[in-house]
């Protein structure tokens, strides 16, 4: 681990004329052609109760290119979604009407994060790691360089914690930019999915099979495992159990403190990808690529219920409540019991499901290979006089 003021080269950037909100967080966006667009973007409140089914779509956009892994970012009157196409985009949150969208890149593979009032995007493609665009002046206030990042950036309090393709995990300011510290993993480790931040801990998980544990106050190492088997999906906790997926038919619960295996599956298919899980306080949910969703016991890791669903899984699943949503790679989107995993609802979308679900008060966010946003709702039921 190394301390570091410097890592990453930085370039800022000054702000054109452009009008300056103050006061409430708004966001304008400059799309070529176009005039700049204003959308005020408020943190959205917490989701006490989810939808519950029967849902149905309420609206579909087109944001003309593909999405990474990771779920759209939710704000009170706004979606937010990174394309592969390097654009974001700002829809309305109610109508589905596309509020503004800007170029930030060849590609953007991982979810941005929003730190105070500044939007940092992961470059995925071409000589840039990061760009950092400022709400409050509604321009790129920071640009850096370096290798590119394939995945997330994880959001942590002044600023974000990423990993790049050559394997060092940095976590930055995002006053301007610079690199608080950065930990180097094993060479030829590859990680392929946003770092985990729980605890005081910056978790990520390499394709080689080594979880690594390390302090998100200064980067050194709190603790490594070797699980052997390669991992591609994002490691979840919840309290002090880590569930990581592997992509040779095993999901293994760790101790987050120790990183000790509580406990592991393995199925017969040794050629099965487990998606990330979902957790709450009783079960582990994954789907996979045989097209079946698990349930776990938290604790021990039996099996609750499973399910065989239509296509392979390979987004994450979301429990609702009483409900747990998946979405399929054969454009099948179902809604299941929690509790025994029956069958609730099942609704067909403009193309397969491979990244993680946003969640509304009042709705889902869900994103659809090739190009498309759809939001579900609760059925309107009018009632009888």
């Amino acid at each position: 681990m190394m301390n570091l003021s410097h890592g990453i080269h930085l370039s800022s950037v000054n702000s054109s004329s452009v009008s300056i909100f103050r006061g409430s967080l708004l966001i304008l966006l400059l799309y070529t052609g176009c005039s700049g667009l204003t959308m005020d973007i408020r943190p959205l409140p917490k989701v006490e109760f989810g939808p519950v089914p029967p849902l149905e779509i309420a609206w579909t956009y087109n944001a003309r290119a593909g999405f990474g892994p990771d779920a759209p970012l939710l704000f009170e009157d706004n979606v937010l979604v990174a394309t592969r196409q390097g654009e974001l985009h700002v829809i309305d949150l109610a109508t589905g009407k596309r509020g503004g969208t800007k170029r930030f890149g060849d590609a953007v593979n991982g979810s941005p994060a929003v730190i105070g009032k500044t939007i940092v995007v992961p470059i995925a493609l071409g000589r840039r790691a990061l760009a950092a665009y400022d709400l409050d002046a509604s321009d790129i206030r920071w640009r850096a360089r370096g290798a590119s990042v394939h995945t997330g950036v994880a959001s942590v309090e002044d600023g974000g914690v990423f990993v790049n393709i050559a394997g060092e995990v940095q976590r930055f300011s995002v006053e301007g930019g610079t690199v608080v510290w950065m930990h180097q993993l094993p060479g030829g480790m590859r990680v392929h999915a946003k770092p985990l931040v729980h605890d005081g801990l910056v978790i990520v998980a390499g394709d080689n099979g080594i979880v690594t544990a390390l302090s998100l106050d200064d980067g050194t190492l709190h603790w490594s495992a070797e699980i052997n088997l390669p991992i591609y999906a994002a490691p979840v906790a919840h309290n002090n159990k880590l569930v990581v997926s592997t992509t040779h038919g095993s999901l293994v619960s760790m101790n987050l403190d120790t990183g000790e295996i509580v406990w592991s599956t393995a199925l017969e298919d040794e050629t099965v990808h487990f998606s990330s899980a979902a957790v709450d306080d009783e079960l582990v949910i994954a789907g996979a690529s045989d097209g079946v969703l698990r349930a776990f016991n938290i604790d021990t890791g039996s099996i609750k219920w499973i399910v065989q669903c239509s296509d392979a899984l390979v987004a994450q699943p979301l429990i609702v409540g009483g409900t747990v949503y998946v979405g399929t790679m054969g454009s099948w989107f179902y809604a299941f019991d929690r509790a025994s995993g029956e069958l609730l609802q099942e609704i067909e979308l403009r193309g397969r499901v491979k990244s993680a679900i946003g969640l509304a008060s009042e709705g889902l966010i869900v994103l659809t290979e090739p190009r498309y946003v759809v939001r579900l709702s609760p059925v309107e039921i009018d009632d009888e006089v």
